[in-house]
C-alpha cells in the first residue's frame, strides 16, 4: 500500500511546525501547482524560508525538493473531479437532497484522507501483535465508546480472546491487569481525552503494546501508542467533527478486522460458525 505525497501530508499535519503548516496548507489546496513551483516560488508564495521548505520535505522523507514535486505531480494526476479534496459547508438554505449529498461527501472524503495515511508496515505490525496477543482489549470513551463496541463486537467473533467494558473505571480496572503479553486498541478522536490517557498510563506501566486510533498525529495518544491509525478528514483545515472520523475509526477496526480473520482463519472459522449458530438459534426461537 503506497501512501500519496498528500495523504504523508495529512498523516503527520498535526506535528509540523506553524511556517511548515503553510506549506503542507498549499500543497493540499493545490497540489498541481505546487508540483510545478520552484523552491524560491513556493517559499515567497507560502511567506517561508527555503530552508523551511527543505525541512519540510525531510519530514516527509523524500530525499529533495525535486523528488518531492515530481511525487506531488503524480498525486495530482489521480486526482479526478468525481473525486473533489474539499465539499462547501452545509447551509441553512439547501436543499434535502443537497445536504444529503454534501453529508455523503464529508463521509467520503473522510474516507478516502484516512486510507491515503495508512501505512502497510503499521498495519502488518498491528496485526502480528493481535494474531499473538493472549488478551485485545478495547478502550474507547464517550463518542469513541460506539467505535470501541463495534470493535469488540467483531473482534469476538474470532479465536482471540477479547475484552470491552463501557464504564471507564472497569476499563481503568481492566488496564491495571493487564500484562506485556496482551494488546490493547486505545481509541480518541481528540488524543487527550484526560480519562482516556489515563487508562494509557496504566497500560504503559504494565508494558502494553498500545494501538491507537485518533485524528491528531501529535496527541499524546499518538505520541504514547506503539502503532497509530489516523482518522482523517479530507482537508486539515476543514472541521474534523467526530461523526466523520468516527466513520472512519469503524473501516480502520474493519480493516484491521478482516486482515486478522484472514491471517488466523484456519483457527477463527470453527469459532466463527459455532457463533453464527449460536446467533441463528436464538433468532428462531424468538
Amino acid at each position: 500500500m503506497a501512501r500519496s505525497t498528500t495523504g504523508k501530508i495529512r498523516g503527520t499535519y498535526d506535528q509540523l511546525s506553524r511556517t511548515e503548516k503553510k506549506v503542507a496548507q498549499l500543497a493540499l489546496d493545490n497540489p498541481a501547482l505546487v508540483s510545478e513551483m520552484t523552491i524560491k516560488e513556493l517559499a515567497s508564495a507560502t511567506g517561508v524560508s527555503t530552508a523551511t521548505i527543505s525541512r519540510f520535505v525531510k519530514r516527509m522523507n523524500y530525499a529533495n525538493y525535486r523528488e518531492f514535486t515530481m511525487a506531488l505531480a503524480h498525486t495530482a494526476t489521480e486526482e479526478t473531479p468525481q473525486q473533489p479534496s474539499s465539499f462547501p459547508e452545509l447551509a441553512e438554505g439547501d436543499s434535502l437532497a443537497t445536504i444529503a449529498n454534501k453529508t455523503f461527501g464529508f463521509s467520503i472524503s473522510s474516507l478516502r484522507a484516512t486510507n491515503e495515511a495508512l501505512n502497510e508496515k503499521d498495519l502488518a505490525r498491528a496485526v502480528l501483535k493481535l494474531i499473538n496477543s493472549r488478551n485485545v482489549a478495547f478502550f474507547g470513551l464517550g463518542g469513541s465508546s460506539v467505535a470501541a463496541l463495534d470493535g469488540y463486537h467483531k473482534f469476538i467473533r474470532t479465536s482471540l480472546n477479547v475484552m470491552y467494558h463501557p464504564d471507564y473505571d472497569i476499563q481503568l480496572m481492566q488496564a491495571a491487569k493487564m500484562t506485556d503479553e496482551d494488546c490493547a486498541i486505545v481509541i480518541s478522536h481528540s488524543g487527550r481525552n484526560h480519562e482516556t490517557l489515563h487508562i494509557v498510563k496504566e497500560l504503559q506501566r504494565s508494558g502494553v503494546t498500545i494501538i491507537a486510533i485518533t485524528s491528531y498525529s501529535g496527541s499524546p495518544l499518538a505520541q504514547a501508542a506503539d502503532v497509530t491509525f489516523l482518522s482523517l478528514t479530507d482537508e486539515v483545515k476543514y472541521r474534523s467533527e467526530g461523526m466523520y472520523s468516527l466513520i472512519s475509526q469503524l473501516t480502520i477496526l474493519d480493516s484491521l478486522f478482516m486482515m486478522t480473520i484472514l491471517r488466523i482463519s484456519s483457527r477463527t472459522n470453527k469459532v466463527m460458525t459455532r457463533v453464527r449458530n449460536v446467533i441463528e438459534q436464538t433468532r428462531h426461537e424468538s
